[in-house]
């Protein structure tokens, strides 16, 4: 009876050793589970803080060292310019008006023709013999040379940034306003110039940098009208060194990164005299994020062709030339042509009619005939060309019969040799 009880009671301990030993157990595989859950929380808050700061420092490894000589090489294939004119309808102006490469400007120095009430000085990077401008800290840079922006007009120019830009470093504005005193050199953002059409670029639109940002801002009468922001997915981090160009057709401003259009607003600039560009830099900005600037050309472009048809109904012009008494198009015509063959593209329900007209040259029966050949010979360049079916199309022709001028001077006549557009309701 005793060896019965002795085997129930180690029974017991033996049941309840197990039953201890697997709770015990199961205690350290709860404690073994949070820690591995607080280990993760822990890696994530690590992260977390590091993303945080690497938005708000400059991250050490890979920075890009600029001195008065040389920048890092990192940024070698990046200082490039590299724009990619494919799917683009910008369309640069052909008379320059002023061109800006830094090549008279000693490094280290402020280039002599603009000027600043900050500083800045030219630099090269390494592998790359262009110079750039550096605007270093928070201030105005304006070139001297710059006195006038005309109703159409193209503007462009290199930009890159120090490595790992900063998300909360300043942009770097542009500014196109008008001028009224001849010490008026510095922008700020109280609104005392009555006009102003501003742009920004920044390549950093997040705290992880993937993405820039670009915002625009509207001033007239010493108010702003319009401002907004939209994402610059082709200037970012890795891609810190772009091609900027603005297009202006009277009222309308457009603005393309390597070729890539961001903007198109038809109402941004008003009836001011534009006469000054100003670049500036704001606050927020930490010392080791630079941006850089090169290559800067002001063209005057021609009238706004595209958007004048199809906006407005109708589009005259004497650019489409032809062989003499032949309805065989000059290839000096082939830009407004193609102009007009994108916004018919871009606009497939539009309609046109076509009509030709001729000078007073030869026989009036003959010139009737060539002004109708004419007019069809453009319709048969959109459709080669283009693909642009011949239903969209009505062509006619006026021959000599509705003049401009009556006069006969080479000049007069060559207003009466033009084709006209109207789009049909």
């Amino acid at each position: 009876m005793k060896t019965s009880l002795k085997n129930v009671f180690f029974l017991f301990s033996v049941f309840f050793s197990l039953n201890g030993n697997a709770q015990f157990l199961e205690k350290l595989a709860k404690k073994a589970e949070k820690a591995s859950e607080r280990a993760v929380e822990r890696k994530i808050e690590q992260k977390a803080t590091k993303t945080t700061n690497d938005g708000m420092d400059e991250v050490l490894n890979n920075k890009k060292k600029t001195s008065k000589t040389t920048t890092s090489s990192s940024n070698e294939s990046n200082s490039k310019t590299k724009v990619s004119k494919k799917d683009s309808d910008f369309s640069a102006g052909s008379k320059v008006l002023f061109e800006e490469k830094f090549n008279n400007d000693a490094i280290g120095d402020f280039p002599v023709n603009w000027f600043t009430n900050s500083s800045g000085e030219i630099v090269t990077f390494e592998g790359d013999s262009k110079k750039w401008l550096q605007v270093s800290d928070k201030g105005s840079f304006s070139p001297l040379n710059v006195s006038k922006l005309p109703e159409n007009f193209t503007f462009e120019f290199d930009v890159a940034t120090t490595d790992n830009f900063n998300f909360y470093s300043t942009a770097l504005n542009v500014v196109f306003t008008e001028k009224t005193s001849k010490v008026d050199n510095v922008w700020n953002t109280v609104f005392k110039r009555k006009e102003a059409m501003i742009f920004s670029i920044h390549p950093a639109n997040s705290l992880a940098g993937t993405v820039g940002g670009s915002s625009i801002s509207v001033i007239s009468e010493k108010k702003e009208i319009m401002k907004n922001k939209v994402e610059v997915s082709n200037f970012n981090k890795n891609n810190n060194s772009v091609r900027v160009q603005v297009w202006r057709q009277k009222n309308r401003f457009r603005m393309y990164v390597d070729g890539k259009k961001y903007w198109d607003l038809p109402t941004a600039f008003g009836d001011a005299n534009y006469n000054q560009i100003i670049f500036f830099i704001g606050t927020y900005k930490k010392t080791t994020d630079k941006f850089f600037i090169s290559n800067l050309k002001l063209a005057e472009a021609g009238a706004d062709t595209r958007h004048k048809l199809i906006e407005t109904g109708s589009f005259t012009t004497n650019e489409i030339l032809f062989d003499t008494n032949k309805a065989t198009i000059k290839a000096s015509s082939k830009k407004v042509l193609d102009e007009l063959g994108k916004a018919l593209t871009e606009n497939p329900s539009v309609r046109i009619n076509i009509t030709g007209h001729t000078d007073s040259d030869g026989s009036e029966k003959d010139n009737q005939k060539l002004s109708e050949k004419r007019a069809e010979a453009v319709a048969n360049y959109f459709a080669s060309n283009y693909g642009i079916a011949k239903s969209r199309f009505e062509t006619s022709g006026k021959g000599e019969s509705e003049p401009l001028t009556d006069t006969n001077s080479e000049e007069d006549k060559k207003q009466n040799r033009r084709v006209e557009f109207v789009v049909i309701q």
